[in-house]
């Protein structure tokens, strides 16, 4: 029996006089790479892992300095390497480093390498070497480091968290104006973090979507305010699980994008509606049967009801319009068009009122989801329904515009994150404005994000191709991500090849790739 300077027993008896070849077989089953080698470095056995992936046998290598072996003749530096290690292994040193070996085809493989003595009697019998493949894990490092110096640059509020709501990263940009670094808040639960500290209501519900996405893999996104410095900044919140390849949850990514103006904007727009009930223009809801579903008091002063009497009664037994229940019916074509209906016609008022002439303008009405459950229609006269309509017009660019930021997030690459449903007029804008900025800023990558598009309509679908077309037309390269199945399934009904455009499956993805692109 022999044993190393730690007392770890080997058998060379059984190596040496006749047993080597149940050894040999037990090394040739490992999935790391051994190797056994005399003193000076010579092959006596190599098992059969890494012969394979390097296309050699046993006979090639055996007799030979291992220096000398197919594994390391890619590089002078790399046959120096091991050639010191055998010198310092033979003098009793044990050694770990990583070091690339050559396979196959000049494939090169990244090896945590490890070599160390087996002695007998206390004499130096053997030279022992062992190596994994951690390529992998390199590649996975190197990407970490990219994204991590992309996230610190990214102008979102980022962190990452273990299943058990540990910080493990955060942006920069979350931490700075707190003056900590990254390594003050490592291990901190995400829920104590000083983002919260403002409200124990607020601490308890992140403690409930940490525990829900790692427990049960649920996604998150609401409106919250988060305490950076001094300062509390609204911002939408989004909690997502990390799942490896085996569908384990290993990390919890939460975001936070600053939605102060789109917030300001759309409690202005909250504000118009409530102006509603004041306005002298009538107004009513209706869903798909044509039941009324609101009124304000100036509809149902029109038609001589009460708001509330109105509410469950059919439109049409209180309009009594000729247009009422024929294919004429302004709110009726909103619904089934999808779309805006302006006319002119005569409703009858209710009692003691007179016919009244209006411009009548119908128009679907939808749920969160983009499925319409209903129209709206307003009557005006002419003139009110022009300033009417021009203050709903710049309403909706203000919103439209906040709503379609594009980002510059790396050099030469623009970033379209949309959100809501995209019909044709969104999607016009959204062109416009995009293919100004690509000439404005000359990039080469524009990523498109539809992850927050539930639905697109035939006519924007074809928008968005052509903004494609024409940017590529200008130099840049356009990558789809986050395209959903109900986009996918509205793309192949219209005859689109998908393959023809360059999609990825997530922002991450892409973000990836784009910026591999402009690294060259």
């Amino acid at each position: 029996m022999v044993g190393n300077k730690d007392d770890k027993r080997v058998n060379t008896e059984n190596l040496s006089g006749g047993g080597e070849e149940f050894f040999f077989g037990l090394f040739n089953d490992m999935v790391t790479f051994v190797g056994i080698f005399k003193i000076d470095g010579t092959v006596i056995f190599v098992n059969n892992t890494p012969l394979g992936l390097a296309g050699i046998m046993l006979e090639d290598v055996k007799g030979k300095k291992f220096y000398d072996t197919y594994w390391w003749a890619y590089s002078d530096g790399a046959r120096d390497r091991i050639r010191e290690d055998i010198k310092r292994c033979a003098s009793g040193e044990r050694l770990v480093h990583e070091i690339q070996a050559q396979m196959a085809g000049g494939v090169l493989i990244w090896v945590e390498f490890s070599m160390h003595p087996v002695y007998e009697n206390g004499n130096l019998k053997y030279l022992v070497s062992e190596g994994r493949d951690i390529t992998d894990r390199k590649r996975a490092l190197a990407d970490a480091r990219v994204k991590v110096a992309y996230l610190d640059n990214m102008p979102t509020y980022m962190a990452v968290t273990d299943p058990g709501g540990s910080l493990q990263f955060t942006s920069a940009v979350t931490i700075e104006k707190f003056g900590w670094t990254l390594e003050d808040v490592i291990g901190t639960r995400f829920d104590q973090m000083a983002w919260w500290d403002y409200s124990e209501d607020v601490q308890e519900r992140m403690r409930e979507v940490v525990s829900e996405t790692a427990a049960k893999g649920k996604s998150f996104e609401f409106e919250v305010d988060l305490r950076i410095g001094e300062e509390l900044v609204p911002i939408k919140y989004t909690c997502d699980p990390l799942v490896d390849e085996s569908g384990e949850i290993y990390a919890l990514l939460h975001t936070g994008t600053r939605i102060d103006e789109l917030r300001a904007a759309l409690n202005d727009a909250r504000v118009k509606v409530a102006y509603l009930n004041n306005v002298p223009t009538p107004i009513m809801v209706v869903d798909t049967e044509f039941t009324i579903q609101f009124v304000n008091p100036s509809w149902a002063d029109m038609f001589g009801v009460m708001p509330e009497d109105a509410l469950g009664r059919k439109c049409y037994d209180l309009a009594r319009s000729p247009d009422c229940q024929t294919e004429r019916c302004c709110v009726g074509r909103a619904i089934r068009a999808d779309s805006i209906i302006t006319c002119e016609r005569v409703v009858r008022g209710g009692k003691d009122v007179k016919d009244i002439t209006t411009r009548y303008t119908g128009a679907p009405v939808k749920d969160s989801r983009g499925n319409i459950v209903g129209g709206l229609e307003y009557l005006v006269d002419i003139s009110d329904l022009k300033k009417l309509m021009e203050e709903e017009k710049k309403l909706s660019n203000a919103i439209l515009k906040l709503s379609t930021p594009i980002i510059q997030i790396w050099d030469k690459v623009l970033l379209l994150p949309l959100i809501g449903t995209i019909d044709a007029e969104k999607a016009e804008q959204i062109v416009e404005n995009l293919l100004e900025e690509i000439v404005a800023t000359s990039v080469e990558v524009m990523i498109i994000d539809l992850s927050g598009v539930p639905m697109v309509d035939t006519m924007a679908t074809h928008q968005l191709l052509k903004t494609e077309s024409a940017a590529r037309m200008l130099g840049a390269r356009v990558i789809f991500t986050g395209i959903s199945p109900a986009i996918a399934q509205t793309m192949t009904k219209l005859g689109i090849d998908l393959a023809r455009l360059e999609t990825r499956q997530s922002l991450r993805v892409g973000l990836q790739e784009a910026i591999e692109i402009i690294r060259g």
